[in-house]
């Protein structure tokens, strides 16, 4: 359903001319830049200098409006391994992709200490999630409890605060047989 609805509101908004020629190929380019990333580690997985990878082949569309659509710094993030192409749209590089594929102590995520397509980007509000599959689902609905907490006692509420802030939390099929997914819902 969230996938009609996000290409339903791009759809909608090329139709009606809401998005400019050069977001389009701003569309474009970030998606064919995560599937040539994503291809990169693939060969470098073969030839055994990265240890771990996750295809994110199919999810570039999907992924790519949401992260133009959202705010990075503004909105907060509950991303899965296969959300680079979210990553990439909201700001994050391809190298940085590569550090962390590498385990490179340089690697902004987690300094090499996690696996791979584990995202932690904290100015971006993308929050760093266990391997456990689903296990992202409960920390994001309280996150987004939070912003409704706060959006009611205002008083209280961080000076960095706003009323209108977003939390995205994404998973696979997968995520929705655990235990975690339904304890969210």
């Amino acid at each position: 359903m969230a996938r009609n609805m996000v290409s339903n509101s791009v759809e909608k908004k090329v139709a009606e001319g809401e998005l400019s020629p050069e977001q389009l190929v701003e569309f474009y380019r970030l998606m064919y830049l995560s599937r040539r990333t994503d291809d990169r580690e693939i060969v470098l997985k073969r030839q055994q200098k990265i240890f771990f990878q996750i295809s994110c082949a199919g999810h570039e569309a999907l992924l790519v409006a949401a992260g133009m659509a959202m705010r990075p710094g503004y909105d907060w993030f509950y991303p899965y391994y296969r959300d680079q192409a979210l990553m990439l749209g909201l700001g994050e590089t391809p190298e940085q992709i590569f550090l962390a594929s590498t385990g490179s102590a340089d690697d902004p995520s987690s300094g090499g200490r996690q696996m791979p397509s584990h995202w932690g980007f904290p100015n971006s509000h993308v929050m760093t999630v266990s391997s456990a599959t689903g296990s992202q689902c409960i920390p994001a609905v309280g996150c987004a409890e939070a912003t409704t907490y706060f959006s009611r006692h205002r008083n209280i509420a961080p000076d960095d605060f706003h009323d209108d802030e977003i939390t995205m939390v994404a998973l696979g099929d997968g995520a929705c047989s655990q235990g975690e997914f339904w304890e969210a819902i």
